[in-house]
C-alpha cells in the first residue's frame, strides 16, 4: 500500500509540473535532432589497473568509438519528451592495460549495439537567462548487442560459443541478445540560430548484463567447450596461451557492463514559425514589461 501511495503522488507530482510548465509557456513545439560522438564501454576487459569495472574511472580512450544517431522531441515548458535511436560499436581489449591479471587473460571484443530509448529532458534552470540552455536527462530503453571476437582474420561472434560453459553447464543459460538501458545524463544547448541548435550532450547507459563484452565469470572445462563448440570455443575463451584450469577467474560478475556516450547534435525546430524552445520565458524584473521578441534575439 505504502508503494502505490508513494507512486501516486511521484506520478501527480510529474504531471504537476508538466501542467505549471505548459501554462508559462505561451506554446509547445516539435524538434528533431541528428548526432554524431563517440562511444566507450566500461567492463570487464581493457580500462585501467582495475580487475572487473568501476564505471568512468575504468576508461580508455583508446576504446572510444563511433556513435550515430537520431531523434525527436516535443518541448512543453522546461521538459522535452524524446524517443532516440542510437548505433555504437563497443571495444575492449587487455592489451590496452597495465594489470597483469588482463595481459595474462588476452582477451578483446567488439560488440555491435542498437539502441532505442525515450527519454524526459528537464531544463531546471528554465527562467535564467545564462543556464536555461543546461539540462538533465533520465529514461529507459533496449538494446541489441553482438559481441564478436577476431579469429583467422575473420570476426566471430561469441554468443552461440557460449565461452564460459553456458551451453552445457545446467546452472547457466545463453544471454540473451537483448537487453534493458538506462540513459541518465546531462547537456548544453549552444543557438545557432532562430530554429537551430548545437548541443553537447554526455550520458551513461546502465545495463542489466554482464555480457557487454561476453566475460563474466570463470574458465570453462576446455574438454566439454571442444565437444559443444568446436576448437574455435576452446581458443576464444582462452586466449592466455596457458590452458587456465576450469574454475579459474575471467571476469566479475558483481559488476555489470556500462558504456558511455559523448555526441554533438544537430537540433531544428519544426514549422514555419519555429523557434527555439529555451529561454523564451525568463522570469520577469518588477515593474519591467518583458518584450520576448528582443529577450530572444539578443
Amino acid at each position: 500500500m505504502l508503494r502505490k501511495n508513494i507512486l501516486f503522488l511521484l506520478i501527480f507530482g510529474l504531471a504537476s509540473a508538466i501542467t505549471t510548465n505548459a501554462q508559462t509557456y505561451k506554446s509547445t513545439s516539435w524538434s528533431y535532432n541528428f548526432f554524431l560522438g563517440g562511444s566507450n564501454m566500461a567492463s570487464d576487459l581493457g580500462g585501467t589497473n582495475l580487475i572487473g569495472n568501476d564505471g568512468i574511472w575504468d576508461l580508455d580512450l583508446k576504446a572510444t568509438r563511433l556513435a550515430i544517431g537520431t531523434g525527436v522531441s516535443f518541448n512543453v515548458g522546461s521538459f522535452s519528451f524524446s524517443p532516440t535511436l542510437l548505433y555504437t560499436r563497443l571495444a575492449g581489449n587487455d592489451e590496452w592495460t597495465i594489470q597483469e591479471f588482463q595481459n595474462t587473460r588476452n582477451l578483446s571484443v567488439r560488440t555491435d549495439l542498437l539502441e532505442g530509448s525515450f527519454t524526459t529532458e528537464f531544463r531546471p534552470f528554465s527562467h535564467s537567462y545564462v543556464l536555461s540552455r543546461f539540462y538533465l536527462y533520465g529514461g529507459i530503453g533496449g538494446m541489441y548487442y553482438q559481441p564478436k571476437a577476431e579469429y583467422n582474420d575473420e570476426w566471430v561472434k561469441l554468443r552461440p560459443l557460449g565461452t564460459e560453459g553456458q551451453n552445457f553447464i545446467d546452472t547457466m543459460e545463453q544471454y540473451s541478445e537483448l537487453g534493458l538501458v538506462v540513459p541518465i545524463g546531462l547537456g548544453y544547448k549552444f543557438r545557432l540560430g532562430r530554429s537551430t541548435s548545437l548541443v553537447v550532450d554526455l550520458g551513461w547507459r546502465k545495463t542489466f548484463t554482464d555480457y557487454l563484452d561476453d566475460v563474466s565469470t570463470v574458465y570453462a572445462d576446455q574438454a566439454l567447450l571442444l565437444a559443444d563448440g568446436g576448437q574455435t570455443a576452446v581458443d576464444l575463451a582462452d586466449r592466455s596461451g596457458q590452458n587456465l584450469p576450469t574454475g579459474y577467474e575471467r571476469g566479475n560478475p558483481d559488476k555489470l557492463d556500462s558504456y558511455f556516450i559523448l555526441a554533438f547534435k544537430f537540433e531544428k525546430v519544426l514549422g514555419d514559425n519555429g523557434e527555439c524552445y529555451y529561454n523564451k520565458n525568463p522570469k520577469k524584473r518588477r515593474g519591467v514589461k518583458l518584450n520576448q521578441k528582443k529577450m530572444f534575439i539578443r
